[in-house]
């Protein structure tokens, strides 16, 4: 892990919200509200930039170079097995062991309303092949929207899958409401089946019927740890198929509720996936106001599958392979309505 030595960049719109962020791990640290009631942060953080260096739950920080798990750190390209850092035993998690989100990322440009951050990732970084330049921005518009692009290309074939680790509380980072007391609607009409190693079965089952049905605005908590399946993970840590026919970038996706119903929050994406994470693990955290616990947040992470490089089987927009010199572009939105 490298020195602190970061900045941070403050965006305000004409409302009054305000985010701010850090060349660190192009991290999201806080996403601060003016609500009538007085102002709201509703990101979950750490309290400094060296306690930021030091937590294991990639507070708001940009995931990659491959988000989730790859099994044994293993994977097979083109006839060529390669060997990644094993992070979670005996799995590669989110890229390594000096994965992006402890990288000092270049800040390419800044204003009021946006900021854009670089990184450049050698080939053989981790055990990935090709070298790989990141562009990730960040924009905050006028009517309360966080939108963050990523940009990349690799002159190798090589898995990529960048997403952002933010976990919401939208009763505030200091309350002591829990992201079991949200509801959440979620347009997924598949999930995938985990082992209790946190990957992928292969199977692909519909949310029909099961406990990871959104489609209806539903309380996080009514069906928690109701089944084998939530119970082999400590709660919800998922994968779920978004809807082919929303994920333009442009339509609502997922929507979360405070649990006085006084903030709401949109997501928009062109990402195949979303991980649903009720922040299991938070027990411990450091975070800004107080320590956090278990369940504190949660973490709504846009992504190809899990295990993708080792499902040949699963159709190519949902492996997060990237072809060789091709330029690739996704982006994920964050409209907030008080």
């Amino acid at each position: 892990m490298e020195d602190i030595n970061s900045q941070i960049i403050t965006l305000t719109n004409r409302g009054g919200m305000k985010i701010q962020l850090t060349d660190f791990g192009a991290t999201w640290l806080s996403c601060i509200l003016p609500l009538k009631s007085g102002a709201r942060d509703v990101l979950l953080g750490a309290p400094s930039l060296s306690a930021l260096s030091q937590q294991q739950v990639y507070l708001g920080a940009t995931v990659g170079r491959f988000a989730n798990r790859i099994a044994h750190g293993k994977f097979t390209l083109e006839g060529e097995e390669f060997t990644l850092t094993i992070n979670q035993a005996p799995n590669c998690l989110h890229g390594g062991i000096d994965n992006f989100s402890y990288r000092q990322w270049k800040i390419e440009k800044k204003n009021q309303n946006e900021v854009l951050f670089s990184l450049l990732s050698p080939d053989g970084d981790q055990g990935f092949p090709g070298d790989l330049q990141v562009f990730v921005g960040y924009c905050l518009t006028d009517d309360n929207r966080v939108t963050i692009t990523y940009t990349s290309q690799t002159n190798k074939h090589s898995p990529v899958s960048l997403t952002n680790h933010s976990y919401f509380n939208l009763a505030g980072e200091n309350s002591t409401r829990t992201c079991l007391e949200h509801d959440l609607q979620l347009y997924a009409p598949q999930f995938l089946p985990l082992t209790a190693e946190g990957l992928p079965t292969g199977e692909w089952r519909k949310t029909t019927g099961t406990h990871f049905d959104f489609s209806q605005r539903r309380r996080i908590g009514r069906d928690f740890l109701q089944d084998d399946e939530q119970r082999r993970v400590g709660g919800y840590d998922h994968p779920l198929i978004l809807d082919t026919e929303k994920t333009d970038g442009q339509s609502i996706i997922a929507s979360l509720f405070s649990p006085d119903d006084d903030v709401r929050l949109d997501i928009a994406t062109t990402m195949p996936s979303m991980q649903l994470y009720s922040g299991n693990y938070l027990q411990g955290t450091r975070g800004k106001s107080h320590e956090y616990a278990n369940y504190f947040g949660i973490a709504m992470e846009t992504q190809f599958l899990p295990d993708g490089p080792n499902h040949p089987e699963w159709d190519q927009r949902y492996r997060g392979i990237q072809q060789a010199n091709k330029t690739y572009h996704n982006s994920t939105s964050y409209q907030f309505h008080f």
